[in-house]
């Protein structure tokens, strides 16, 4: 099986020279963004997202989690997503959920984590979840979690489960990092085109009337219906589902109405040096407002290299 090599980081990985850690052959990192909902180092994040994107790196943001209710977690998703929303991240959102020292009981941990991770993906980023092997598999129901990307910590010579990236070490040493630091290895590559909801073949007449999607990984009926330009109402209705938040992968669903060409025909701009929106309206023909909107732009003079934005 291919692997992907990949690190994550915080503040306590100090100065890091990006240039020599992608030259290290690392692909892929996961920077520490908040913490409950407030925390001290969101400068850190700041200031290393845009450095990593301009070496080559994909990029994704997590979130330690200190919840132990709904309410507080759709708190502490509201401050992680207004602090990343700006930066053109290119890899998952990440809820780090690894202690439960408020102790509470599984079912409303797990209630408090399916409400984070769906805000993340409402808000259009790819939503994964982050947590100990033992801590998963005791302190949670995995099998509310399963639509979700999983990321497993388990320092050991075999992962002895299924997940999508395992981090296999905490004592790893990069080029680039003079300190030890969290090493990972992806068995998926998440791009924006792996995970984007391809039109169905339309050419036989018989398929005009409905459509037929077969879920994925981390789909969800909202993601869906957005771009089937339907709702997850007439997608339950259509398919006969009991539980809209409980979607097995493999499922066939039928899918009225044709696909979104709005969802599926967005282009994106990696900010480069010397790039200005001025310059990016007159490349893609688009105007300044939309750039500014698509992109909740508070500053339209304000962009920054390796900024991810929406152009078309």
């Amino acid at each position: 099986m291919t692997t992907i090599k990949g690190i994550d980081v915080s503040h306590w990985q100090g100065a890091i020279n990006w240039g020599k850690v992608a030259k290290d052959g690392v692909k892929f990192v996961f920077i520490k963004a908040t913490e409950g909902t407030s925390y001290f180092k969101l400068s850190y994040f700041k200031d290393n997202v845009p450095k990593a994107l301009a070496a080559g790196l994909k990029v994704g943001a997590y979130h330690y989690a200190k919840f132990a209710t709904v309410t507080e977690a759709k708190a502490e998703a509201a401050y992680f997503l207004g602090s990343i929303r700006s930066f053109g991240l290119n890899y998952p959102a990440v809820l780090d959920l690894e202690e439960n020292k408020k102790g509470a009981n599984k079912k409303i941990l797990t209630d408090a984590a399916f409400a984070f991770l769906e805000a993340i993906e409402d808000a259009g980023h790819t939503a994964m979840l982050y947590t100990g092997k033992s801590f998963l598999e005791n302190h949670l129901d995995e099998s509310r979690l399963k639509k979700y990307a999983l990321w497993i910590a388990r320092y050991n010579s075999t992962l002895g489960r299924s997940a999508d990236i395992w981090q296999h070490s905490d004592s790893g040493k990069i080029n680039g990092i003079s300190t030890k630091v969290d090493l990972n290895v992806a068995y998926r590559d998440f791009t924006d085109t792996e995970n984007t909801i391809k039109p169905p073949n339309t050419s036989n007449p018989s398929n005009n009337t409905a459509t037929t999607y077969i879920v994925k990984k981390g789909d969800t009926l909202s993601l869906i219906a957005k771009k089937y330009n339907t709702t997850v109402k007439a997608l339950v209705s259509l398919n006969g589902i009991k539980n809209p938040d409980k979607i097995n992968i493999g499922l066939k669903l039928k899918v009225n109405g044709p696909v979104s060409t709005t969802n599926i025909n967005k282009m994106y701009h990696t900010v480069k040096g010397g790039d200005t929106v001025s310059a990016l309206v007159e490349k893609y023909g688009c105007s300044t407002s939309q750039i500014k909107t698509w992109n909740s732009l508070k500053n339209i003079d304000k962009i920054y290299v390796g900024q991810k934005l929406r152009v078309k």
